[in-house]
């Protein structure tokens, strides 16, 4: 995460409840060979795990999977759960085989019962009651606001998580997905788990995370991974310029640490959500980014408004505005170079500029 979570980011209570039902259920069916009612929870979320038949249809396949497996499989999927509730602790030292005792059948048939958990069973109006009245779109509205950690993508700083419009009450308004820190396909018994569900951008979900394992590299190899709520890789980011006085200049996203575990950090955090490809493909222009954001008369003026836009950004600023961290961190780069050159030339393309507007205006 570029950002990490801002202490006191709510805890959605229909998922913690969840996560607790299943564990119980787990413990539950390690000394039972009948399925019924007592292997739920006493109150209102056993109830309504009971009463709905699609989820009650799950648990009771992972139920019968379970009872076909060999040995103590049931003993051993309660307890990998129970011992691992702890993620902050689980980051630190991911077991990636954590599951790999179960059988294809028990995997298959966990994995739709915790999909079908936090895809139907979260939005049942007894779950959301037993949780406060507080559905996904509440805890979503309360997440991004400005108080807590705002509508700015805590993963990449690049893009909003959802647009908000006017006039549109909260249950209605657009909200993004929730992503899986550790990924469905790959720890099913975490897919409820509340600290495991982080809202982020569609282009970090959807486009360059998906279904990647945090812990796995797209070599093979196991690796290490921020954790959301207390480690950032901002503090370790820097942008170099190079070749300035080219028609292209080169921007490169940098690590600014030799410490050998946030640097695998960093690597992990790049190459799950791409960040070096799509913040060096934003600022390769920098030429445009000047104009847009400075448009600069002359080069005084150009070198002050840099020094302006290189200034510390107000924390609440991260939490408004995407791109903002980014292109401070270019406005910094550029303050160590030779400006001279480079303003030399922005000022012949801002001059092409206007007598091309000129010319068009006049007709020719």
């Amino acid at each position: 995460m570029l950002f990490r979570l801002v202490d006191g980011t709510p805890c959605f209570e229909v998922f913690r409840l969840l996560n607790l039902e299943l564990l119980h259920f787990l413990e539950a069916a390690v000394n039972k060979d009948d399925f019924d009612r007592q292997l739920f929870t006493v109150g209102a979320i056993g109830d309504a795990c009971w009463a709905n038949g699609n989820t009650l249809d799950k648990f009771q396949k992972l139920f019968e999977d379970l009872g076909n497996a060999d040995g103590d499989t049931k003993q051993q999927l309660f307890l990998a759960m129970q011992n691992n509730q702890d993620l902050e602790v689980f980051f630190g030292n991911p077991q990636r085989g954590l599951l790999d005792f179960l059988n294809g059948d028990c995997r298959n048939s966990l994995k739709e019962l915790s999909s079908h958990l936090y895809s139907a069973t979260k939005d049942l109006v007894p779950i959301v009651a037993a949780a406060g009245g507080v559905n996904i779109n509440s805890h979503f509205s309360e997440y991004r606001s400005s108080a807590i950690n705002g509508n700015v993508c805590k993963a990449c700083g690049m893009e909003k998580l959802a647009v908000i419009r006017a006039g549109i009450p909260e249950q209605r308004q657009w909200r993004s997905d929730y992503d899986h820190q550790l990924c469905k396909s790959k720890y099913p018994i975490f897919v409820v788990h509340p600290y495991n569900l982080i809202p982020l951008c569609s282009v970090c979900n959807q486009y360059a995370k998906k279904a990647k394992d945090l812990f796995k590299s797209s070599d093979g190899n196991s690796r290490l991974a921020f954790y959301p709520y207390t480690e950032e890789a901002r503090g370790f980011v820097n942008i170099e310029i190079s070749n300035l006085s080219d028609p292209e200049p080169a921007t490169k996203v940098i690590w600014s640490t030799q410490d050998a575990i946030a640097l695998e950090k960093l690597e992990t955090w790049d190459e799950v959500y791409e960040i070096r490809s799509r913040v060096e493909a934003e600022l390769c222009s920098i030429e445009n980014i000047i104009i847009d954001e400075i448009d600069p008369i002359d080069e005084a003026h150009l070198l002050s408004r840099i020094q302006d836009e290189a200034r510390p950004i107000a924390e609440e600023t991260f939490k408004r505005k995407e791109w903002v961290f980014w292109h401070q961190k270019l406005f910094a780069a550029l303050e160590l170079v030779e400006l001279a050159p480079f303003a030399a030339k922005l000022g012949f393309m801002q001059e092409q500029g206007a007598d091309g507007g000129d010319f068009i205006l006049s007709g020719g």
